[in-house]
């Protein structure tokens, strides 16, 4: 059994472990992490909400995290809807991340990354309507005057596929890794109001 593949089984495990612990309807066999250290912080996005086979108008949405690309724990990523009767999503399980530099050095804080792809499970719900869900975000936090940091998430209706891997993988591939329909979208943008930081 080679590096890659005893970290794969070793998280198999763990993942196993934790999905029959909380009983979330996943059948992840693998979970796959690239780099170190983790991200904190988001803020406020504009999202588009789906309305039966179309969009709804924007609205605005806040996020809030704080995820580790070895898989380590805590990982929360909690999204807000400020509707009243908008949508929510809850991170029950974080299944694959990718951390890697895009634009040089993160100083300060000091980190070896700025951007995390990440993908996992969670609950999605709307008033009393609750589905287990899929959810795809990249986190940019690039450094500079102004910042730019940009956040992008996708959430659709059916919990991630066993088998999805985005580590390693060329920037971007997790767009689209998530099955189903979309339920929320936040297109790639710079946060409103909040930022995303990357520590080692």
């Amino acid at each position: 059994m080679n590096g890659r593949q005893t970290v794969r089984f070793k998280w198999a495990m763990k993942v196993l472990a934790i999905g029959l612990g909380v009983l979330i309807p996943t059948t992840t066999a693998f979970a796959w992490f690239c780099g170190t250290g983790r991200m904190t912080g988001g803020g406020k996005l504009i999202s588009l909400v789906t309305d039966t086979d179309a969009f709804d108008v924007p609205s605005p949405t806040t996020n809030g995290y704080e995820l580790h690309c070895d898989g380590s724990q805590p990982n929360n990523l909690q999204i807000n809807s400020h509707d009243p009767n908008g949508p929510h999503f809850h991170l029950a399980g974080l299944q694959t991340a990718n951390c890697y530099l895009q634009f040089g050095n993160q100083n300060p804080p000091s980190a070896t990354f700025d951007t995390f792809e990440g993908l996992g499970v969670g609950e999605y719900s709307i008033g009393n309507n609750r589905v287990w869900a899929c959810a795809e975000w990249i986190f940019v936090d690039g450094q500079g005057v102004p910042q730019n940091n940009s956040s992008y998430i996708r959430i659709t209706d059916q919990p991630p596929l066993a088998d999805t891997d985005i580590c390693p993988a060329p920037p971007g591939a997790v767009i689209g890794k998530c099955p189903g329909n979309t339920l929320l979208l936040v297109p790639s943008q710079t946060p409103l109001k909040g930022q995303n930081q990357a520590h080692k």
